[in-house]
């Protein structure tokens, strides 16, 4: 199969296994801390997230002396919208990005009070309907360890590169166990990415590295920053 056949194999089926999560209990794919989540604990789950993700990295993220209410965040990844509520409190604009449609619907639905919030169904790869330089802080937070592939994920860090504001970081987290060398990654067991892989990706894709935490776990955060 062709790189492009398989690249579309591979978002094929990204969006085809999270739409049937999705149906069948988008609360636990999105969160695995319960089977059965009480929606006011779900979303919960999403504010401590945010505090303990976002609000620590604020003074990187705003720099001098800007405030978060004058930035325009990306989220990669929204699913229901459990931490993008959160966000809308914090920045002056966000939009939610997700692979899944039937996530996007429910996105919709739990947001629909809020309009600082735009909800966006994508691809899998891209963020082609967004503009270029157009956004002062992007995340991504138990997803981007989801995805089969480097290429898939090389992809989505050169779109951030292209949305982001010059100077912009970009806080996102992928799976650092190698587990799955032994195995084949799919759309749950996403591909694995050592230290030596994160720096070679974020080089290849025009970020500076800033730092990285939780190598060789399974919640290891990368901060790349777009050049000023």
């Amino acid at each position: 199969m062709s790189g492009a056949g398989a690249r579309d194999t591979t978002l094929r089926a990204m969006r085809e296994d999270w739409d049937q999560r999705a149906r069948e209990n988008a609360e636990y794919y999105i969160h695995t801390g319960s089977k059965q989540w009480d929606e006011r604990e779900f979303f919960r789950s999403g504010e401590i997230n945010v505090a303990n993700e976002i609000m620590t990295d604020m003074a990187s993220i705003c720099g001098g002396n800007r405030s978060p209410l004058d930035l325009d965040a990306l989220e990669i990844g929204c699913g229901v919208g459990r931490m993008t509520k959160m966000m809308a409190r914090i920045f002056r604009h966000v939009t939610a990005v997700d692979v899944s449609a039937e996530m996007i619907q429910r996105a919709k639905t739990n947001l629909s009070g809020l309009d600082n919030v735009n909800v966006v169904l994508g691809d899998g790869a891209t963020l082609s309907a967004l503009k270029d330089a157009s956004y002062d802080f992007a995340f991504s937070f138990i997803v981007f360890q989801h995805i089969p592939t480097v290429e898939v994920v090389a992809s989505y860090c050169r779109e951030v590169y292209r949305v982001l504001r010059p100077g912009a970081l970009f806080k996102f987290q992928l799976q650092g166990v190698q587990w799955n060398r032994d195995r084949p990654p799919d759309t749950w067991h996403g591909i694995s990415f050592s230290e030596d892989d994160s720096r070679r990706l974020c080089q290849e894709t025009g970020f500076i590295f800033e730092r990285s935490d939780g190598v060789g776990s399974n919640f290891y955060w990368l901060w790349f920053r777009k050049p000023d």
